[in-house]
């Protein structure tokens, strides 16, 4: 049996979040038709091994290439260069960058559904690359239209991206975070609520979940305790150069 699969049978939390994420990423989401959310993933994939991003990121300025990523069939040239950046040079995003998108029709609220899906899908595989085992297969497409559909409470004074006010939950998303909590790192994927819920349940099962946070010791589900996975965490971070 492979690692992977050694892993997905002794973590059955793993395997059922990872399906969940696959199914979610074939049905129609807030902004992106099914075909759209698959491309973006697709898109994903290739971002670390891009010639191109290579020398943007080493560039003084993105600015200074002129060379343009192609276009896929389902995503602009503009959409493409900025999944490749969320992967390989995130710290040097721009408020500009997003109002460049806007102008090209993609709204705020649909930068950060793509956000979402890039974010998601990359843990998956940096799991799947840290046990030496090929990426899991991208689903086929479902056929539906986006729902553009938008929380209620979207409060725009934070970052460059609408979230839901700290204190204004609905009850339709009233599980996104816990009562006194919303931090930004959970409320900055809160203009499209599924993608915190997507997000959550991974990093419930390859993390710790939110209501776990205040548990300094070892959580009875792990076999790492706080101290021991934090300093893995840390010096990911560091490697990674996580300005968060």
């Amino acid at each position: 049996m492979s690692d992977l699969n050694q892993a997905l049978s002794d973590r059955s939390d793993l395997r059922i979040a990872f399906e969940n994420f696959f199914l979610f990423l074939a049905q129609p989401g807030y902004w992106w038709d099914s075909k759209q959310k698959i491309a973006i993933a697709a898109a994903t994939r290739t971002a670390s091994s891009c010639d191109l991003c290579a020398l943007k990121k080493n560039a003084l300025s993105r600015n200074q290439v002129l060379l343009a990523h192609p276009e896929t069939e389902d995503l602009s040239a503009l959409v493409v260069d900025m999944i490749h950046q969320i992967i390989t040079d995130q710290g040097r995003i721009s408020e500009s960058q997003i109002i460049a998108l806007a102008g090209s029709g993609i709204s705020r609220l649909a930068y950060v559904e793509l956000v979402g899906i890039v974010v998601c899908l990359f843990s998956i595989d940096e799991f799947c690359r840290a046990l030496s085992q090929p990426l899991l297969a991208l689903p086929q497409s479902q056929p539906g239209l986006p729902s553009q559909t938008q929380p209620e409470n979207l409060d725009a004074n934070t970052g460059y991206v609408p979230m839901i006010a700290r204190d204004g939950l609905t009850e339709a998303n009233q599980d996104l975070w816990p009562v006194g909590f919303g931090a930004n790192v959970i409320r900055a994927l809160s203009g499209a609520p599924d993608l915190v819920r997507q997000w959550k349940r991974l990093a419930a099962v390859l993390y710790l979940p939110l209501e776990e946070m205040g548990n300094l010791g070892q959580a009875a589900t792990r076999r790492l305790n706080r101290m021991q996975m934090e300093l893995i965490a840390g010096r990911i971070s560091a490697l990674n150069r996580c300005f968060y």
